[in-house]
C-alpha cells in the first residue's frame, strides 16, 4: 500500500499500470530487450543531475548502446510538478526519473512508477531497498557536522549534535532553515532516531544559539568555505564537492536521505527505460558519481567515504507525512524566526 505523503497535495489517484517487458536473464537485460531498446533510439531522463555529470553519462550510454540520452533537469518541486502536470494532460514524456524518497513517493502515489528489479542492483544493501520494487536506491546523502579546516582543527570541532549547544558555538554555525528547506526539516524530525526523546530539546537549543540560517544547502557550504562561520550542518559530501577548506566530523552514525531511480509505468520508450536504469545502476555509471564525491551504494564501486563511513553507520531519515510537513514547518519558522 502506498503511504500518504506530501504527495497528498496533488489530487486524483491515477490507475497503476504494471510494465510488461522481456525478463532479464543471467543477471543482465535480455538480448531481446536490448535490441528493442536500440530500435526506440532514445531515452528521456528527468532528474537534478548537473550537466557536468549527465553529459559524460549520456556519452557513455550512447557509446555502449547507440541510444541517445535526453535530460531535463529540475529540483524536487519542479520534478513533481512537471511529471504530474504532463500526466494530467495525458502526456508521458519521461522514461526514467531520479529523486529522493519524497519526490518518488509523490510520483508513485499517482501510479507513475512501474515495477522493475534492475539486474545491476541485485547486490545492493538491503537496508536501502524498497520491497515494492518501484524505485531502486543508488546513493545516500549523509548529514553531518562540517567545519572549516582553516578555522578549526578536527579535535576542536563539535563532535556531536548536542555539542552545538555549547555557548562557544553561539552564532558560530550555519544550517538551512528547517521551516523552509524540506530536506533539513526531514533531517531535524529524524533526529529522534539518534537522540530519542530529547531530540526536540536539542533542536530548540540550536534555535537559541542563533545559527546562521540559509535557504539552501549550497548556501550553507558557501558561507562555510568563505569562513563566515566555522561550523555547518549539511551534507558531508561538501568536503569533496566544494572547493575550499571543508572537512566533516567523523561520527558513529549519520542520518541520511536516499536517492532513487524509477521508470515510468507508461514510458514512451519502455525498453530503453529499462536498459538505461540498469546501466545507471551499474558500475560504469556509478563510478562517475563516486569520483564526484557521491556516496554510491553499488558494492563494486569505490567512493571517497568508504575509508571511514560504512553502510551500517547510515540511518535512513523517515519520510514525513503532508500533515507533519505543514505543522512542523510552521513550528520551526516560529522557533528559528
Amino acid at each position: 500500500m502506498r503511504q500518504k505523503t506530501a504527495a497528498g497535495l496533488f489530487a486524483g489517484l491515477l490507475g497503476f499500470a504494471l510494465m510488461s517487458f522481456p525478463l532479464a536473464v543471467l543477471g543482465q537485460i535480455s538480448p531481446q530487450a536490448g535490441e528493442a531498446a536500440k530500435k526506440e533510439g532514445e531515452v528521456m531522463l528527468y532528474g537534478a543531475v548537473p550537466v557536468r555529470i549527465s553529459k559524460p553519462l549520456g556519452d557513455l550510454f550512447e557509446k555502449k548502446y547507440g541510444i541517445k540520452l535526453k535530460h531535463w533537469r529540475g529540483d524536487a518541486t519542479e520534478l513533481i510538478n512537471r511529471a504530474l502536470t504532463e500526466t494530467r494532460a495525458g502526456q508521458n514524456y519521461f522514461d526514467v526519473i531520479l529523486g529522493n524518497e519524497g519526490v518518488m513517493a509523490s510520483i508513485d502515489e499517482q501510479g507513475l512508477l512501474g515495477v522493475f528489479a534492475p539486474p545491476a542492483a541485485r547486490g545492493f544493501p538491503t537496508q536501502f531497498r524498497q520491497p515494492e520494487q518501484r524505485m531502486t536506491p543508488w546513493r545516500v546523502l549523509p548529514y553531518g557536522i562540517n567545519f572549516n579546516t582553516q578555522l578549526l582543527r578536527p579535535d576542536t570541532a563539535p563532535k556531536t549534535w548536542e555539542a552545538l549547544l555549547d555557548p562557544k558555538w553561539k552564532k558560530a554555525f550555519a544550517m538551512s532553515h528547517p521551516g523552509i528547506h524540506v530536506t533539513t526539516l526531514q533531517f531535524v524530525l529524524s533526529l529522534e532516531k539518534l537522540l530519542g526523546a530529547k531530540w526536540l530539546a536539542v533542536v530548540e537549543g540550536w534555535a537559541k544559539q542563533g545559527p546562521r540560517l540559509e535557504r539552501s544547502l549550497a548556501q550553507v557550504a558557501q558561507v562555510l568555505v568563505t569562513g563566515e562561520v566555522p561550523v555547518a550542518i549539511s551534507y558531508i559530501k561538501d568536503k569533496f564537492q566544494h572547493a575550499g577548506p571543508i572537512d566533516y566530523v567523523r561520527m558513529n552514525r549519520y542520518l541520511a536521505s536516499v536517492s532513487f531511480v524509477g521508470i515510468n509505468s507508461k514510458a514512451p520508450h519502455p525498453n530503453a527505460a529499462r536498459l538505461f536504469a540498469d546501466f545507471f545502476l551499474g558500475p560504469d555509471a556509478q563510478r562517475i558519481f563516486g569520483d564526484m564525491g557521491e556516496y554510491v551504494i553499488n558494492p563494486e564501486v569505490e567512493h571517497r567515504f568508504k575509508k571511514d563511513v560504512k553502510d551500517n553507520q547510515i540511518v535512513v531519515m523517515r519520510l514525513p507525512t503532508k500533515e507533519e510537513l505543514d505543522s512542523w514547518s510552521k513550528k520551526f519558522r516560529e522557533l528559528f524566526g
